[in-house]
C-alpha cells in the first residue's frame, strides 16, 4: 500500500504548482438535482447498502441470468440496419412525448440548464443504476453503441497473427486508388474499463468519424478483463498501432480512444518512446516478444480517458451519483478486481498512464465532462502534459454524463463536443486538412444562424398575415353592422 501512496503523491506534487490547465468556471456553483429530485426516502431503498429493493434485484439478477443471456443473444441476431433504425426512432417518440408534458415532469436531470434531449435521455438511462451491472451486461451494453449510427461501409477483417481469437476491423473510407503517403488513417481503441467493448459495436461509431473526416478507421481489437490483464489490452493496442505503421506512415495516423481505450491509447505513446528497458518491464517475457519503439502519431483524441488506477477517491466517488454511465453499479462492479486487472497491487502504478513522464507525446485533445467521475484525473493529466511541453487541448463541458461524445445523434451539447474534436483533427494540418471533409464548427454554426433568422422572418410574415386577416374580419364586422 505505500507503493501506490507515494505514487498518489508523487501525482499531486508534480500538479501542485501547475497553472493554465483547469478551467476556471469548472465548478459550477449551483445545487444539482440528484436521483431526478426523488427524496432520499423513496430512493435509499433502491440504491443504498442495505436497501430492500437493491437486495432483491441483486438476488434476483443471477437467478435471471440465463434468460438474460438468450434475450441478449436475440436481440444480437437482429440485423444492425434495423436496430439502429429502431433505436433513432424510439428516441424521436420519447423526444416528441418530453415537449408535451410540463417541463416540471420531464425536466429531472441534474440542471435545469441541460437541454431538452439531455433531459430525455437521462430519463431513459437513469434506471440502469438499480440494477446490478455484472460484466456480461456490460459487455452487452456496449455491443449495442453502434445502434446510435447507420453503417454501410466495407470492412476487411484481420486477424491478429499473435493471439488466436483477435479480430481488428479496417473502415474502408477512401478508394484503393488513394496512395498510402495520401491516405489518413485514424486508429479506433474502444473503451469499457477494460472489461467490455467490441469491435463490431464500434464499427459504425468509427465509420461515422471516418465519413466526417474523410479517412479510413481502424478499429483495434483488444483482450479483456478478467480473463486478461490491462497489459495485455496495452500490448494488443501496441501490436495493432505497429501493423499500421507498416502500411501508412506515422503523420498520417490518429489515435482516439474511449474511456479505457483513452488509457491505452495514451499508455502506447509513452511506451513507444520509452526504452527497450522499460517495455521488457511494463509488457514482461511471459507475453512473448517486446515489440520496438515506434514513432509518435500526429496526435491523439482522448474521450474521458482512464488514466488513473493507484486510488480510487475524489470525483471517481462523488460523481457516480451524477453519472449516468460509470454510476454506482458500475463502480462496484469494477472497483473490487482492478488489483487482479493490473496483474497484482504492485502493477497498479505501472500500468496507470498519469503515474509516468508525458514528455515527447504527441499533440493530445481531451474531452471530458465537467461532472462525471473522471474528471479529478483528467484535469491533472491534461495540467501533467502541458508541464511537460506537450500541446494540449482541454475542453470540459458541464452535466453530461462519461463519454458522452458517443452520444450526438441525440443530444445537441455531444454533437457540440464533436464538432470541436473534428476541428482540432483539421488542425493536424497536412493530409487532415483535407477540403473533402464535412463542416467545421464556424460553418455549423453559421447554417444554425441562417436558419434562425429564416424561422424569425417566417414568424414574422406569419404575424402579419394574421394582422391582416383580422383587420380583414374586423372591417367585415364593421361593415355588416352598419349595414
Amino acid at each position: 500500500m505505500g507503493v501506490l501512496q507515494r505514487a498518489d503523491d508523487m501525482i499531486k506534487e508534480e500538479v501542485a504548482d501547475l497553472k493554465g490547465a483547469r478551467p476556471a468556471d469548472s465548478k459550477i456553483e449551483e445545487v444539482l438535482r440528484v436521483n431526478m429530485g426523488a427524496p432520499s426516502w423513496l430512493t435509499r431503498t433502491f440504491l443504498e447498502d442495505g436497501g430492500y429493493m437493491k437486495t432483491l434485484f441483486s438476488l434476483l439478477v443471477p437467478i435471471m441470468t440465463p434468460l438474460l443471456k438468450l434475450l441478449f443473444f436475440l436481440v444480437n441476431c437482429i440485423p444492425g440496419r434495423f436496430r439502429h433504425t429502431v433505436t433513432i426512432k424510439a428516441f424521436k417518440l420519447w423526444l416528441a412525448l418530453h415537449r408535451r408534458l410540463p417541463p416540471w415532469v420531464v425536466r429531472r436531470g441534474m440542471s435545469d440548464n441541460m437541454s431538452l434531449e439531455a433531459h430525455s435521455l437521462h430519463n431513459i438511462l437513469w434506471w440502469a443504476r438499480i440494477i446490478p451491472c455484472p460484466i456480461f451486461g456490460m459487455r452487452f451494453g456496449l455491443s449495442q453503441l453502434g445502434n446510435n449510427f447507420p453503417s454501410s461501409a466495407p470492412v476487411e477483417y484481420h486477424d491478429s497473427k499473435h493471439t488466436p481469437g483477435l479480430r481488428s476491423g479496417y473502415v474502408k473510407i477512401l478508394p484503393d486508388s488513394v496512395p498510402k503517403e495520401k491516405r489518413p488513417v485514424l486508429l479506433w481503441a474502444f473503451g469499457g474499463a477494460y472489461v467490455s467493448g467490441d469491435v463490431a459495436g464500434n464499427v459504425p461509431v468509427a465509420e461515422h468519424y471516418g465519413r466526417t473526416m474523410n479517412c479510413d478507421v481502424f478499429v483495434v481489437d483488444m483482450r479483456l478483463c478478467p480473463e486478461y490483464q490491462v497489459t495485455d489490452a496495452v500490448l494488443d493496442l501496441y501490436r495493432g498501432y505497429l501493423w499500421l505503421l507498416e502500411r501508412v506512415p506515422a503523420e498520417n495516423i490518429l489515435m482516439l480512444g474511449i474511456s479505457s481505450g483513452g488509457g491505452a491509447v495514451l499508455r502506447v505513446c509513452q511506451l513507444a518512446r520509452a526504452s527497450q528497458q522499460e517495455r521488457e518491464e511494463y509488457f514482461g517475457s511471459e507475453r512473448g516478444e517486446v515489440p520496438p519503439g515506434a514513432p509518435q502519431p500526429a496526435g491523439a483524441i482522448l474521450l474521458g480517458p482512464f488514466v488513473k488506477y493507484t486510488k480510487v477517491e475524489g470525483s471517481m466517488l462523488d460523481n457516480c451519483k451524477y453519472d449516468l454511465i460509470v454510476s454506482p453499479r458500475v463502480l462496484e462492479a469494477i472497483l473490487p478486481s482492478r488489483c487482479v486487472m493490473a496483474g497484482g497491487e504492485d502493477r497498479l502504478v505501472i500500468c496507470s498512464p498519469l503515474a509516468q513522464t508525458m514528455e515527447g507525446l504527441p499533440p493530445l485533445m481531451i474531452s471530458v465532462s465537467e461532472h462525471e467521475c473522471l474528471i479529478d484525473e483528467d484535469l491533472l493529466l491534461a495540467e501533467k502534459a502541458q508541464a511537460a511541453k506537450v500541446d494540449v487541448e482541454l475542453s470540459t463541458r458541464p452535466y453530461m454524463p462519461h463519454v458522452y461524445q458517443m452520444l450526438s445523434p441525440f443530444v445537441p451539447e455531444a454533437a457540440e463536443e464533436e464538432q470541436k474534436i473534428f476541428d482540432w483533427m483539421r488542425r493536424r494540418g497536412g493530409i487532415w486538412a483535407n477540403k473533402e471533409a464535412k463542416k467545421t464548427t464556424e460553418e455549423v454554426k453559421e447554417e444554425k444562424e441562417a436558419r434562425k433568422e429564416e424561422e424569425e422572418e417566417e414568424k414574422a410574415n406569419k404575424g402579419e398575415e394574421e394582422e391582416k386577416k383580422e383587420e380583414g374580419e374586423q372591417s367585415k364586422q364593421q361593415q355588416q353592422q352598419q349595414q
